[in-house]
């Protein structure tokens, strides 16, 4: 049986952002992991693929440490996603990387509390595998529309839920920073919640994977204003310029994804 390609194409960049010393988010694209690096302007990526990812992270735990943790889950998920079918594979593989961690802290105690949240697509053939812990996010681009589909793990999305704040509101609320879900070595063995699920592609499908930094710079319709007026490479380049402009408050991590049928 013939398996399907997907050709795909993805601009993407991490940086520090408008305010901090260091970057602690990193992303994956094939055949290349970035992190502990803040890109001065977007780069691309373009090939066929059967089975691949496209993933962001966003390092948490201070004492310059959140980046290791970045860099530990991304170089695990990047040598093992090609086990990853379903959930319950996705799960295996996620605490597989938490046991790294784990290990990590171990030999350096002082780093207790290092840990990452992440989000991003694996293409696999014609579906997608769509998944997140914590805070970033993935965006199904439908015409000009931004679609979020991923569900946040934070006390802002419980808010959300309960209808006591807006999607907007959730960028400027004082708790918007407190997540209920990460991949950490806090030694807890049930305390990640992962939110997973399998798409079929489209034929020209879009996504847009970010860290919060993204999100909590621009509102959707921002996001979709600026990708209206230029898309493909144009859009990330505006979305960084701005984002250093606004003197973002945290790092900012964005993948704009494009596949089609080869």
């Amino acid at each position: 049986m013939n398996k399907t390609k997907q050709r795909v194409e993805a601009f993407f960049f991490t940086n520090k952002g408008g305010v901090r010393s260091n970057n602690e988010d990193g992303l994956v694209i094939p055949g290349t992991l970035i992190s502990d690096l803040s890109m001065k302007i977007p780069e691309s990526y373009s090939g066929e693929v059967m089975n691949a990812l496209f993933c962001v992270a966003d390092g948490i735990g201070g004492e310059q440490k959140g980046e290791v943790a970045a860099q530990l889950v991304l170089t695990y998920l990047q040598d093992h996603f090609a086990e990853i079918t379903d959930e319950e594979s996705f799960n295996s593989v996620v605490y597989a990387a938490k046991e790294q961690l784990e290990a990590y802290v171990e030999k350096n105690p002082e780093a207790s509390n290092l840990g990452c949240t992440l989000a991003g697509v694996i293409i696999q053939e014609e579906k997608a595998h769509v998944f997140n812990i914590g805070d970033c996010r993935v965006y199904r681009i439908n015409g000009k529309f931004f679609e979020r589909i991923t569900k946040d793990h934070s006390v802002v999305q419980h808010l959300l839920e309960e209808g006591v704040i807006t999607e907007d509101e959730m960028r400027y609320h004082p708790r918007k920073n407190i997540v209920t879900s990460s991949i950490s070595g806090d030694g807890i063995k049930d305390s990640v919640h992962v939110w997973f699920k399998t798409i079929g592609l489209r034929d020209q499908d879009q996504f847009f994977i970010c860290s919060d930094g993204i999100w909590e710079c621009f509102s959707q319709d921002e996001l979709e204003m600026i990708l209206q007026k230029h898309p493909g490479y144009a859009f990330l380049d505006k979305v960084l310029v701005a984002s250093l402009a606004r003197q973002s408050q945290d790092n900012v991590t964005a993948i704009l994804l494009s596949t089609s049928q080869s």
